[in-house]
């Protein structure tokens, strides 16, 4: 992944990730759930960290450009059985 991704806070439970390659830059809002991150089972959770690296898992599986403008944390694990457990993973290593 040759990606540059920079995740900043728009609001509670909401991030704006600017994702560069090359001379293509694309635009992410990311937004999340407590009930969602409650699932992660994770004490202390950093919310930046969980945007980051739910950008960074869709980047393993696709480029910036094909990426969603609106990426829903909850519409997300219910549409990929995988994501919680790789989220969990990226967080805790």
């Amino acid at each position: 992944m040759s990606e540059r991704v920079e995740v900043t806070r728009t609001g509670p439970m909401e991030y704006r990730a600017v994702v560069q390659d090359g001379l293509d830059t694309t635009q992410h809002r990311i937004t999340m759930s407590h009930s969602v991150l409650d699932d992660l089972l994770i004490p202390d959770l950093d919310t930046h960290a969980v945007a980051r690296e739910t950008v960074r898992y869709l980047l393993d599986r696709e480029s910036g450009d094909e990426l969603p403008e609106d990426i829903d944390l909850d519409h997300l694990s219910n549409e990929n059985p995988d994501f919680m457990a790789e989220l969990k993973a990226r967080l805790t290593n």
